[in-house]
């Protein structure tokens, strides 16, 4: 496990609720896939968003020079960024660590083997830039979530920054806090998904999520 933060467990905890009551006021129940979605893609979406508020517009730095854009045929924008994949997924070394690392300490160390190829969902990402499966979970049938990752974060984004900013969470922090509500999902719902598999439902959320254009996100 990652070394403990118990404001950012807190806020974790609070954002997951926030999740599952929002589900169960409109469906009557929780699915766990479509929870571990959600919170998949709010925290991809999360990287991005911190670094244009607390990396951008804190140093008032030119936006291309850390984020690269790319226009697909049918006009819509995408963003890369060596900082975004480095707080996303690579950065497993020191603090405050990657959404993955958060993601990766929820399974038992006898399962690591059993963790999705980070690479393969990257580069399947890349992949689809601009096609129908862009942000479309690659997972068994009976475990796909009822809300696909762009629904989910266009239905979701607003609420969590208010959350944010409820909790006077500097953004630098908001990605991190988003992975600590898929850790904490993810340690509790482990009698019904194995935490491999939650893993990857996170991860396939988060990763294509990280690079939508924040401009057709409300509240964003």
């Amino acid at each position: 496990m990652l070394p403990q933060d118990p404001e950012r467990e807190a806020i974790g905890r609070s954002i997951a609720a926030l999740l599952i009551a929002q589900q169960i006021k409109r469906t009557g129940q929780v699915h766990p896939e479509t929870l571990l979605t959600e919170i998949g893609a709010l925290a991809g979406f999360a990287v991005q968003m911190s670094i244009r508020k607390s990396v951008i517009e804190r140093q008032k730095l030119d936006p291309d020079a850390i984020l690269v854009q790319v226009a697909t045929k049918n006009d819509e924008v995408y963003y890369f960024s060596d900082l975004l994949n480095w707080m996303l997924f690579e950065n497993t070394e020191q603090p405050p660590y990657s959404v993955w690392s958060y993601v990766a300490a929820a399974v038992p160390p006898e399962h690591q083997r059993l963790l999705p190829d980070i690479s393969d969902i990257v580069s399947n990402a890349a992949r689809s830039i601009g096609t129908k499966r862009y942000g479309v979970p690659r997972l068994p049938p009976e475990h796909m979530p009822h809300k696909l990752p762009r629904a989910a974060l266009e239905e979701h984004w607003r609420a969590i920054r208010a959350e944010f900013e409820a909790s006077h969470r500097d953004p630098s922090h908001w990605p991190y806090d988003v992975a600590a509500a898929a850790q904490w999902q993810m340690l509790t719902g482990r009698g019904t998904i194995d935490p491999p598999l939650a893993a990857r439902i996170v991860m396939e959320a988060a990763i294509p999520m990280s690079k939508v254009d924040p401009r057709t996100i409300i509240g964003a």
